[in-house]
């Protein structure tokens, strides 16, 4: 019995090196393979950049695009987004175009649609650092000049007489920042993603301003927690006024023409207007405040929503499906006749 433990301590042991050995020659194979990996993917990018190189070469458009685009970040300080003016050359100008085409045909490659564009000429472009999303080339351009501004002055307040452009980025982030704490929805919004926040929180930018504005304007509508409260007073609205011309009736109280009875009505057009966005995204089955007990709400209470796009527009019914066009066609052909007619008596005059 006493021999017991020290048994199982030796089989442990021994399971141990097993397992140490096994994990010594696993180690190894992967040092190998990995050694074969890195071999094989610098054979690769040899064969890659030679290819490139000779593909390059072939007499094609998108080459000779591609030449003069090479051409022109070299006349122009290293620039690839090639911008125009309205006194742009035709040529310049179709240079733009093409590389708008090729931002689009990225797109559409990402997404899975490859016969637009190939990897071997999306790996060219690069070499030369094109951008493929100048929105996002502009922002990181702004994040960059921002920082830099911190460094020097330490303060983020930008006097728009000093540097109109980097204080309108900075008015616009903390803006987006605040209807995002206030619950705001908006259908479309990447003005401020997590990855931005977290480039900003890491130079420690501050999201507040230090003084506040000058007129204070009454509080946003917050979607999520005040559409109750704004429905009961849209359908206020409609029993006052029989009607939901909620923007027409504020230009009316703006020019002083009329005065509401409850001064809360002026900030309708902006209740309409959100729940009209908050029903598109609602229809495309993205993240939204309605549902359809709120949609059959909102319609009972007299909203006109967007058509949807399979539904038919207004003249756009075939001539099967025209009822009228039998008679519009007839009166054509009097009106013709009588025109005719006027026209034979005024030459016998």
């Amino acid at each position: 019995m006493n021999n017991e433990p020290n048994s199982l301590i030796d089989q442990a042991n021994f399971s141990l090196d097993t397992a140490k050995a096994d994990l010594d020659l696993h180690e190894a194979e992967l040092e190998a393979a990995q050694s074969r990996y890195n071999d094989a993917k610098s054979r690769y990018d040899d064969a890659m950049q030679r290819f490139l190189e000779a593909d390059l070469l072939r007499v094609c458009r998108w080459n000779q695009m591609y030449h003069k685009f090479v051409q022109w970040k070299e006349d122009h300080n290293g620039d690839t987004i090639v911008q125009t003016t309205k006194n742009s050359s035709d040529d310049v100008k179709k240079l733009a175009k093409w590389v708008q085409n090729q931002r689009v045909f990225y797109k559409y490659y990402i997404n899975g649609d490859t016969k637009h564009i190939k990897q071997h000429r999306i790996t060219a472009l690069d070499n030369l650092g094109f951008v493929w999303n100048v929105f996002e080339h502009q922002w990181n351009a702004n994040f960059e000049e921002l920082k830099q501004y911190y460094a020097e002055k330490k303060t983020f307040e930008v006097p728009k007489r000093q540097n109109s452009k980097l204080a309108t980025f900075v008015l616009t982030m903390r803006n987006a920042m605040k209807k995002r704490n206030e619950g705001i929805v908006v259908q479309k919004d990447v003005t401020l993603t997590e990855e931005r926040i977290d480039k900003l929180n890491s130079i420690n930018f501050h999201w507040g301003l230090k003084r506040p504005p000058r007129k204070q304007k009454a509080p946003a509508i917050n979607m999520l927690t005040d559409y109750d409260q704004q429905y009961q007073l849209l359908a206020s609205f409609k029993e006052e006024y029989g009607h939901l011309k909620v923007s027409k009736m504020l230009q009316e109280w703006v020019k002083g023409e009329s005065e509401p009875s409850n001064k809360e009505y002026k900030r309708l057009p902006a209740f309409v207007a959100a729940i009209k966005k908050e029903h598109d995204a609602y229809q495309e089955g993205k993240p939204s405040i309605l549902n359809e007990e709120r949609v059959e709400q909102l319609t009972a209470l007299g909203i006109k929503w967007k058509k949807p796009l399979n539904e038919p527009r207004k003249n756009t019914r075939s001539k099967e499906e025209d009822p009228n066009r039998e008679t519009r066609k007839r009166r054509k052909t009097d009106d013709e006749a009588g025109d005719s007619a006027y026209e034979a008596t005024a030459v016998n005059i």
